[in-house]
């Protein structure tokens, strides 16, 4: 199938359909000559449909919303090509109204002269904040939500809110961590080094290597051989803060599809126990099956719910990688920033509270609990490990170190990253001690 069709497929899917951005691309990737091509035109229409729509609005004699979904993407899709991947302009209006004409004949002409028009009228169209003012500009140049604009601007300021928004709007990295249960960090460099695979190594984790492929995830060397699995650079911070121990008996909420937790058990050297809940069935399978490819037995799986699961021993340490908003994983999931609202939010929060008292009352006496979540509102994060810490006086926040990348050597207990200081996606890490 050609890209573009694929491309216009899956932006329906996800855009019009609600579809997950990762579901609607797994269904076509084996279908095109370049899924990588695929991923690049797709991602970056799915976070840049704001900005679309406006330049859309600007030079249509239709409403965007009075248009089809497939007439109404067919345009997001050219003018994305031409304004943000400098495509050739006589390729891309020519694909897509011969794409049209495969969908909807009648309306060629249209989404020729929409095309045509915004090549001769771009230079002149401008997202001007003296007409829209300052949260509907940043929410367009950047193609943000205007709550969560209101909200990071309210909370971090202006010109962090316009760096956040700018790194969200990046292609996303491959990040890779080492699994140090079948091979070392030189043994894999080397080897990516022999297969001529273009890579960097973490400034922020020992375990990471960021790879320049943009191909099959699974064509990278040591796929197969259970080497390394993929998992981002602050979210492999979680088990080190956890630092689990041989022969510990650990608790993973939440766990799928289990980067932590084959973390946890690589650090534990596969030995000890590590139960790992998730509510969803199929999400529990994947774990399973990384585990297979790593060659991990430590890891038992279990199906429930975290907000009331209870199990009749208690653990050394449990790690909740909580629900959340997902607002500090934007670049990685393009769709996600078009799922929430502030009320969603607020829900989050009752939820997450009631996962981490649920996890609490199941720690042993001197144990070590981690919360955390890839997410950077406050509600969600030190605000309600705050409360938390309030209403549970047997608790404590626990120190950790942290490597020579960040800002300071020591955290207090919290630890929150925004993607526009480090320049990796924005998490949150909090470790609790129970007295």
């Amino acid at each position: 199938m050609d890209v573009r069709h694929a491309a216009l497929k899956c932006l329906i899917k996800t855009l019009e359909h609600q579809n997950f951005y990762e579901e609607s691309f797994k269904q076509y990737a084996h279908e095109v000559n370049s899924p990588s091509e695929l991923k690049n035109t797709l991602s970056g229409a799915i976070k840049f449909k704001l900005a679309l729509d406006f330049y859309v609005e600007k030079i249509s004699s239709k409403k965007i919303s009075k248009l089809s979904p497939e007439i109404r993407n067919i345009l997001r899709l050219g003018i994305f090509e031409l304004e943000f991947l400098k495509a050739p302009e006589y390729a891309v209006v020519n694909s897509y109204v011969e794409l049209c004409g495969k969908l909807d004949k009648k309306s060629t002409g249209f989404v020729n002269a929409v095309l045509r028009n915004f090549i001769r009228k771009r230079a002149d169209i401008s997202i001007n904040e003296n007409d829209l003012g300052e949260i509907k500009y940043i929410s367009i140049k950047y193609s943000h939500p205007e709550w969560l604009v209101k909200r990071w601007i309210g909370f971090y300021g202006r010109e962090e809110t316009e760096k956040i928004c700018a790194y969200n709007n990046m292609p996303s990295k491959i990040n890779l961590r080492i699994n140090s249960l079948k091979t070392g960090r030189e043994n894999l460099l080397k080897l990516f080094e022999e297969k001529n695979i273009k890579f960097e190594e973490s400034l922020f984790s020992k375990n990471c290597i960021i790879v320049k492929e943009s191909g099959n995830i699974k064509s990278i060397p040591g796929f197969e051989e259970g080497l390394w699995v993929v998992q981002g650079e602050s979210s492999s911070l979680v088990a080190e803060i956890l630092a689990p121990e041989q022969d510990d008996k650990v608790l993973d909420f939440c766990a799928a599809p289990g980067g932590k937790t084959t973390h946890i058990a690589a650090l534990m050297k596969d030995k000890g126990k590590i139960i790992a809940v998730d509510i969803s069935s199929d999400r529990i399978k994947r774990i399973n099956q990384n585990c297979k490819r790593l060659d991990i037995n430590s890891i038992h799986t279990v199906v429930g719910n975290a907000e009331e699961l209870k199990f009749k021993e208690p653990f050394d340490k449990i790690l909740i990688d909580s629900p959340c908003s997902n607002t500090g994983v934007f670049a990685a999931r393009p769709d996600a920033r078009w799922q929430k609202n502030s009320k969603d939010i607020e829900k989050l929060c009752e939820l997450q509270m009631k996962i981490l008292k649920n996890a609490a009352c199941q720690l042993k006496s001197g144990g070590i609990l981690v919360y955390s979540t890839c997410s950077i509102e406050h509600e969600e994060n030190e605000g309600l490990i705050n409360r938390f810490l309030q209403e549970n006086e047997d608790f404590k926040p626990e120190s950790f170190k942290l490597g020579s990348a960040f800002e300071n050597a020591e955290c207090s207990g919290m630890l929150q990253i925004l993607q526009s200081r480090y320049q990796i996606d924005g998490f949150f890490i909090a470790k609790l001690k129970k007295l």
